[in-house]
């Protein structure tokens, strides 16, 4: 009975797998989801420093220790194994639903580019490392 149902998870998990793999797999970037940027960009910590203090910076805190509006982004939550960086191009495109944290929903940041998000994910990605989360 166990075998069964541990079958019949590894073979959902599989085609779930398969599926985000097809889904996600654009040849060109006029069938790019309108949230990524495009497949040749180059993400710079610098300019995400920049847009990060500009548009996150009240939420996150200047040090993305988090603070009365927004949860710390230094945080094992945070970890690219917890938060992949596709949650974050989807957080910045479309928002969040509160789940981690009692802020209450994070909306949408209309004003950023898919770009803009990928330069403050680097400059994210590199704060997480430079505090020892990955």
């Amino acid at each position: 009975m166990i075998d069964k149902i541990i079958a019949r998870i590894a073979a959902l998990v599989l085609v779930i797998f398969l599926l985000l793999a097809v889904f996600y797999q654009r040849p060109d970037n006029s069938k790019r989801a309108p949230y990524l940027p495009a497949k040749d960009f180059v993400p710079d910590a610098s300019t995400g420093e920049q847009l990060f203090s500009v548009n996150c910076i009240q939420c996150h805190g200047k040090r993305l220790e988090g603070g009365a509006n927004g949860p710390p982004l230094i945080h094992a939550y945070y970890h690219p194994d917890h938060h992949a960086d596709l949650t974050f191009y989807l957080a910045v495109y479309q928002g969040v639903h509160q789940h981690h944290w009692q802020f209450g929903n994070m909306p949408a940041m209309k004003q950023l580019t898919p770009d803009d998000a990928g330069h403050i994910l680097r400059f994210i990605r590199q704060k997480q490392q430079e505090a020892g989360l990955f």
